[in-house]
């Protein structure tokens, strides 16, 4: 079964409001698609359009290793970026990673 890999950093002032992250994704050995978002936590529209984002990001690196391939629906896809992002919150610029399979 395919298996879409997120590595999630964060990245500058970890005590600022504004929020800042980059994430990473690939499936299998193909080249990693990047990104990083920015937004602060109270304002849910920079929430959401980070996510959307990382979805968009998501979605080229499972069309880069398999263009046939239709992979997990948006909503799971945002689900499964929100987490990875969250586990990454408080690790004080550490990388996680998570994977998800569809």
């Amino acid at each position: 079964m395919p298996e879409l890999s997120c590595t999630v950093r964060r990245v500058g002032d970890h005590e600022s409001r504004t929020e800042e992250y980059e994430i990473a994704y690939a499936v299998g050995r193909a080249t990693p698609r990047g990104l990083r978002i920015k937004y602060q936590a109270a304002r849910a529209y920079e929430i959401n359009a980070a996510i959307d984002a990382a979805v968009e990001v998501a979605r080229e690196a499972i069309g880069e290793a398999d263009p046939d391939l239709r992979g997990p629906t948006d909503e799971a896809l945002s689900k499964f970026s929100w987490r990875a992002i969250q586990s990454a919150k408080y690790e004080q610029g550490e990388a996680r990673s998570s994977s998800l399979e569809y």
